[in-house]
């Protein structure tokens, strides 16, 4: 019988609720984590459900695992439109607790996979590169609206600091991906497919640790590729992709679009597309989907990208 344990993180405390009944309080302190199993155990929980964070889960989850429970990270977007779709239009930490806690009974909630110690900080790396990345693109607007020289000398020295710190942290993830064994053995067979670069693959490896272990489907579906029906009435027939994992989703796209360059089997695939009527938008979804298969079979053989052996779309 399923048991879920659903667990609202915060910073210095955490809120669970077990089978969505009373809450009980827990810090996020080394012995707070060692009580909050305890209780877990007492209490007879299978499955623990909590919310990606920005990271306050990170500690909580680990600790879980190593437990050997079964521990689903669920969407937030998800876990919000299910309390409104049960009537719930409150939210506090309590209630948090029990809805993940009816979120897990209801739904077959997979186990997230766990990512390696190397993982977390080659993800600290990346995403504090995309924040100055998203600063630098911010202050080159400013740039441009500045009226007097004393502005725009100070948002050049900013965005000239911004280019350094940029060089500096991707000089960094190349480290840390260097030293990361496993990682790095993954990052260089997606690598070996033209039009994947080196921050594709070090997103791939720090953001899709699923490669590999899931199905074609299930994968388009976790990365938020897979077409969704729309067809009401009149309207049949169209299709849309949503949700997902978009940073993945995000480097997928520019990596299709360099694969559409100096890819060639890729290229001509994107080719027929549009021969057939597909529109240019359309066709490069469905490179970006068949380019995850690609990575996706590649990283399950363990073997470069070979021309001409790319799986059928």
């Amino acid at each position: 019988m399923k048991v879920v344990a659903g667990i609202d993180v915060g910073k210095t405390r955490l809120e669970v609720s077990v089978s969505a009944g009373p809450v009980r309080r827990f810090d996020t302190t080394p012995a707070g984590l060692s009580a909050l199993v305890g209780w877990l155990d007492r209490e007879g929980a299978t499955h623990v459900v909590c919310e990606s964070t920005g990271g306050y889960e990170r500690e909580v989850v680990r600790r879980l695992r190593s437990t050997a429970w079964s521990v689903h990270i669920a969407h937030p977007n998800r876990v919000r439109n299910f309390a409104r779709a049960a009537g719930h239009q409150a939210k506090t930490d309590a209630l948090d607790a029990q809805m993940l806690s009816r979120y897990g009974q209801v739904f077959e909630v997979p186990s997230s996979v766990a990512a390696a110690v190397d993982s977390e900080v080659l993800q600290d790396l990346l995403r504090r590169r995309k924040q100055l990345v998203a600063q630098r693109v911010q202050e080159r607007h400013r740039l441009d609206q500045g009226r007097t020289e004393a502005a725009r000398t100070s948002t050049q020295r900013h965005i000239q600091w911004l280019d350094e710190e940029i060089g500096r942290l991707e000089e960094e993830y190349r480290k840390a991906l260097e030293n990361s064994g496993e990682l790095s053995e993954s990052a260089a067979l997606y690598r070996s497919v033209p039009g994947v670069g080196e921050l594709t693959a070090a997103t791939l490896v720090v953001y899709l640790p699923e490669l590999g272990q899931y199905r074609g489907k299930e994968l388009t579906s976790l990365v938020g590729l897979a077409p969704w029906s729309n067809d009401s009435g009149r309207q049949q027939g169209y299709r849309s992709i949503r949700g997902g994992r978009g940073t993945v989703r995000r480097v997928l796209y520019l990596a299709a679009l360099s694969a559409i360059r100096y890819n060639d089997d890729l290229s001509r695939f994107y080719q027929g597309l549009r021969k057939r009527g597909k529109t240019g938008k359309v066709a490069v979804v469905a490179v970006m989907r068949k380019l995850l298969l690609l990575l996706n079979a590649i990283a399950h053989r363990g073997t470069p990208w070979v021309e001409h052996h790319a799986p059928a779309g």
